[in-house]
């Protein structure tokens, strides 16, 4: 059973698609109502190297400095999805940003055992820097002025 913090890795370090990444969790967070830390440490981390990869350094250093910021907080969910947090701590230090995650044994052995049957990508490296423009953003755009029209009600 592929898990969303497997699916997760799998597209990191297979396919380095960190957009697809954040997808992937931002479902699985959103599913579990938004409780899950460490699936929040984890996009914000995929949002990191989506930054530094498409050259906005800046926006990587801020995201990785708010995910410091955090890591305490997401220790036990982050644990808990085999990630080794001291490791990770380490990682956030480092630059340019490691293209693996740091993981428990177990989930690390989970992990290359599924690797050699992961499908590979068919994206171009281009398609992958630039992922974000072939995005549908109908479904975000609609909420936000959703929220905004029932912010306009609230004040009247």
């Amino acid at each position: 059973m592929s898990t969303p913090l497997i699916q997760y890795t799998l597209l990191f370090e297979c396919h380095a698609d960190y957009f697809e990444c954040h997808e992937v969790l931002e479902e699985a967070w959103q599913d579990g109502g938004r409780q899950d830390l460490g699936y929040a440490a984890l996009i914000q981390y995929a949002v990191a190297h989506y930054h530094a990869r498409r050259g906005n350094m800046a926006g990587a250093k801020k995201s990785i400095a708010a995910l410091q910021q955090k890591l305490g907080l997401a220790a036990t969910e982050l644990e808990g999805h085999g990630i080794d947090v001291d490791a990770f701590a380490k990682d956030l230090g480092r630059w340019p940003l490691p293209e693996t995650l740091p993981l428990d044994n177990p989930t690390r052995q989970r992990i290359e055992r599924l690797k050699p049957t992961f499908e590979p990508t068919t994206l171009t490296f281009y398609e992958l820097v630039h992922k974000h423009i072939y995005r549908d953003r109908t479904p975000v755009v609609n909420e936000r002025l959703r929220a905004l029209e029932a912010r306009k009600k609230a004040r009247h």
